[in-house]
This record gives structure tokens, C-alpha cells and sequence, in this order.
């Protein structure tokens, strides 16, 4: 995606995936006016936005605030999911003690690292 939008007085380019461009507009905002000048995109993409900004009444701070905490939203929801999966897989030796097999604790870690993280993102917006 790329969009060209107008903060204060200065014209603007955001390039790259459409959560990385917002979080980018929002970041560089700082609570000044912002304007949308113009976006090239995927159909999809187009879309989305199209709809986010009619929900926010064209403005394009609310649209992507509301776009970004959407996408984390639905990234937590995803990871919380794949450790409920991974910890389905506990087994119980014969002496009746509980493990995880190789590798599974450690992908569990590293899922829940990635669950803090956007955690954290979804609580600053």
C-alpha cells in the first residue's frame, strides 16, 4: 500500500504493508491535522480503507486507530489460540507425570513473547 496524506504542512509517503503505513500515519500524526491526498492499493485494501473511513466520518486518524487496534485484536485472539493447541498436547508418562514433548514448551514461550507484544501495541492505542 501506499498513501500520500498531508500532516500540518508537510506532504508525506507511507509505503508498505496497510498496518505498517497506519501505524506509521499515527505515530507521525502527534495530534496534527491530517489529510488524505491519495492511496494506491490492493483491491481488498481499497476497500477496507474505504470502509474505515466512512465509519469515521472521513477522518483518517480514527479510521487507522481503529483499522490498527482491529489487527492486533484479531492477532491476539490467533496466537491465543495456537498455545490453547499446544498445550492440548501434554501427555502423562507411566509414572503419571505430565510433559510436553520436544519443542512445544519452547513454541509456547516464544507465542506467548509475541502475545505480550501485541498486547502491549493494542494497550498504547
Amino acid at each position: 500500500m501506499e498513501l500520500w496524506a498531508k500532516i500540518g504542512d508537510e506532504k508525506v509517503k507511507f509505503q508498505g504493508s496497510m498496518v505498517r503505513v497506519l501505524e506509521e500515519l499515527l505515530e507521525k500524526a502527534n495530534g496534527k491535522e491530517v489529510q488524505l491526498l491519495s492511496f494506491h492499493a490492493g483491491q481488498k485494501e481499497r476497500r477496507r480503507l474505504k470502509r474505515e473511513l466512512r465509519c469515521a466520518n472521513k477522518n483518517l486518524l480514527e479510521a487507522a486507530r481503529n483499522y490498527v487496534r482491529w489487527f492486533y485484536t484479531i492477532e491476539a485472539r490467533k496466537l491465543k489460540r495456537q498455545i490453547k493447541e499446544l498445550k492440548r498436547r501434554e501427555k502423562v508418562n507411566s509414572k503419571g507425570v505430565v510433559y510436553l514433548p520436544k519443542g512445544v514448551k519452547a513454541k509456547i514461550e516464544e507465542l506467548q513473547k509475541r502475545l505480550e507484544e501485541v498486547n502491549s501495541k493494542l494497550s498504547n492505542l
